[in-house]
């Protein structure tokens, strides 16, 4: 079992060749993350619905389409935040409604790719199992 149990969100670029990741900022709750992440939180008590529009609309200042979820997949890899701890990954598609801009506590968005497998800005989750996977199943070109 991981010691932290998180939901992301993959948003997709047009031509499905990069996604959205976070850069966490100085207010971020989880201080240790310097590496990119993608958007999202903690999964605690709440709906998986519930949890993303929360944090979406906290870190992006954007709402999701509701009604365009779409599971990815669960992946669990070393955490970025303590490389002793594992973390849980719930993925999910949806659509975001607005422009996403940082909040207080995502210092800047970034896009990336396939390209990315060996930026070591980008956490070991993103960069050993979401990539991969995303690519080998056709989700990411």
């Amino acid at each position: 079992m991981a010691y932290y149990n998180k939901i992301w969100l993959l948003v997709l670029n047009d031509d499905v060749t990069k996604f959205l990741v976070c850069e966490p900022g100085a207010l971020y709750i989880e201080k240790t993350v310097t590496q990119y992440i993608m958007p999202g939180g903690q999964f605690m008590e709440e709906t998986v619905e519930e949890c993303l529009k929360s944090e979406i609309r906290e870190e992006l200042g954007c709402d999701i389409d509701i009604n365009s979820i779409e599971f990815i997949w669960d992946y669990i890899d070393v955490a970025a935040s303590n490389p002793d701890r594992d973390v849980l990954i719930r993925l999910y598609k949806w659509l975001l409604v607005g422009t996403p801009m940082p909040s207080t506590e995502i210092w800047a968005l970034h896009w990336i790719g396939k390209d990315d497998l060996t930026n070591e800005k980008v956490s070991p989750i993103i960069r050993n199992k979401i990539i991969p996977d995303l690519v080998e199943r056709g989700i990411l070109r």
